[in-house]
């Protein structure tokens, strides 16, 4: 489906995407040595109550109700942002200098459109860290094991600032030539223009991204703890700060595309700063202190082992997007109809991806502490509150999808002719019909997408990430692309959309046994372990 900020992953983790499937190999002997090997005794003082430990003992509906609640909140608020800002675009009334297109609105909106799938490769880095940490995280602390939670802490706080030196140095590299790539005189009035403000938006993402991965990182790790009210108000601010400093840039000092990626950075920074502060002045289960700190390989293997899954599969969201891009490029709406759909698809995705990560560390934790009947009662509420979400959802796009879609409607300039504002009315006409249509359409898989988001992340939590990475590959490529390449051969763009409910549903029918099985392996393994008290704080 289509993309997501959240993933979760493995090795007690915090992903929302992977797969299941043939991958003994996820399970195998070695691997389950090397888990074997990384549980020593636990290392937490006597009679110290930790924040996780209501992860063991409160009632599993309160818990995910208190642990997913402000996640979800966070994640809406994030929707609203995608929205919003794209309005702020579209409704630009002012003529930039140099600007000789037709309509300015669609082209400010493609111009930043366009370069979202390589603001998500960035966003992926920082998830695929996060989730690797999250879930050893969480799981150590299950285990009892405190000394391990905080090494893992801090070296990903060092992996996130290698991920920011990666991109600084790519920013200016690889910007203008991606957008020329993309931009044609079908999808855009002024391409010169899409292709200088895109490239300068996505420049100054990729410099300024120590602020977006510093944040997801660091809300993975509070997270993994059982502290989901943070990484809320983080959130919280981080979009209210950029929604505000949108007004005042985009309207206020009709700063137009460049003002649009200044409040998004600034946005993010205020994010990570609230997250660091909160590390430094109140005390946490975990500690990112990097005073004495020794990089030891063992845990950057552990972290990236585990996140390098929900790094593809987020990455792979990207590639899938990009290739999607491509075959839509040549339709004058196809880029436009799809980055909308993105946009308002967001508030039906983004609560469930909050839930994820509400029962990630709950799953994660419960699995470390071998306790079956918490993780299944967590599993299946989980499953009732995704299904409910989605099936709203799928009402929504189809019953009022025109309204959907003409949030997207460009506004007029002031100077524009009576001939010019008919022509404006009638291209809106256009996007509102075909955008509908593909709303309809895609929003088909949005109830089989709860299954495989919540089988995705249950994988990734009993430390399977081979099994989920294969699901999220199956969903988000192996039978989405060659689906949307027949489709379009059979029925041109209005056949595309179709291949999104097709891949959920083969997902699912395909890689649901192996789903089962995999769990009811872990768990035997699990149990082994207590029983041979290779493992025990319980």
């Amino acid at each position: 489906m289509p993309p997501v900020e959240e993933k979760i992953t493995a090795d007690g983790d915090n992903s929302t995407e992977s797969s299941v499937g043939f991958a003994e190999s996820t399970v195998d002997e070695n691997r389950l040595d090397l888990e074997a090997n990384d549980a020593e005794e636990p290392t937490r003082p006597t009679g110290e109550a930790l924040q996780s430990d209501k992860m063991r003992n409160t009632k599993i509906g309160k818990l995910l109700l208190t642990m997913s609640l402000p996640a979800i909140f966070s994640m809406l608020v994030q929707a609203l942002y995608n929205v919003v800002d794209s309005l702020f675009l579209t409704g630009i009334s002012y003529t930039v200098d140099g600007y000789v297109g037709s309509n300015i609105g669609k082209d400010s909106f493609n111009a930043v459109s366009v370069v979202m799938p390589i603001t998500m490769i960035v966003v992926a880095l920082g998830i695929g860290i996060g989730v690797g940490a999250n879930a050893y995280i969480a799981r150590k602390l299950g285990e009892g094991n405190r000394e391990k939670a905080n090494k893992a802490a801090k070296t990903a706080v060092v992996m996130a600032i290698f991920a920011w030196v990666l991109m600084a140095a790519l920013a200016f590299v690889v910007s203008k030539p991606f957008m020329r790539a993309y931009v044609t005189s079908e999808n855009a009035t002024d391409v010169d223009y899409v292709v200088e403000q895109g490239a300068l938006y996505l420049a100054i993402y990729m410099a300024g991204s120590i602020g977006v991965i510093m944040d997801i990182t660091l809300a993975r790790i509070l997270q993994a703890t059982g502290n989901m009210k943070v990484p809320m108000i983080t959130q919280l601010v981080g979009a209210l700060t950029n929604i505000a400093l949108d007004a005042l840039f985009i309207v206020g000092f009709k700063m137009g595309v460049f003002g649009a990626i200044l409040a998004t950075v600034i946005g993010q920074w205020a994010a990570a700063g609230i997250d660091v502060a909160v590390f430094i002045f109140k005390k946490q289960d975990v500690s990112i202190s990097l005073k004495g700190f020794r990089f030891e390989k063992k845990y950057f293997g552990r972290i990236l082992r585990i996140g390098t899954p929900a790094f593809i599969m987020n990455a792979m969201s990207s590639v899938v997007t990009l290739i999607m891009y491509a075959l839509l490029r040549k339709y004058g709406n196809g880029i436009t109809v799809l980055s909308a759909y993105f946009k308002v698809q967001s508030f039906i995705f983004m609560p469930i991806f909050g839930l994820m990560q509400g029962a990630m560390p709950i799953l994660s934790y419960n699995y470390g502490a071998n306790q079956k009947k918490r993780f299944n009662d967590t599993f299946k509420l989980a499953l009732y509150i995704s299904l409910g979400v989605m099936v709203v959802g799928t009402l929504l796009f189809q019953i009022c999808p025109d309204a959907l879609m003409s949030i997207f409607e460009s506004k007029p300039t002031a100077d524009m002719t009576a001939e010019e504002l008919i022509k404006l009315a009638n291209d809106n006409k256009v996007l509102i019909q075909e955008g509908a249509y593909a709303f309809r359409a895609i929003s088909i898989a949005f109830i089989p997408a709860a299954f495989s988001i919540l089988i995705i992340n249950m994988l990734q939590s009993i430390n399977c990430p081979i099994s989920s990475l294969l699901m999220s590959l199956s969903r988000q490529l192996i039978f989405l692309i060659p689906s949307a390449f027949l489709f379009e051969y059979l029925w041109q763009q209005s056949g595309i959309w179709f291949c999104y409910p097709v891949a959920e549903v083969l997902s699912v029918l395909v890689y649901l046994p192996f789903a089962i099985r995999d769990y009811r392996k872990q768990f035997a393994y699990k149990e082994k372990q207590y029983l041979e008290k290779k493992l025990g704080n319980n």
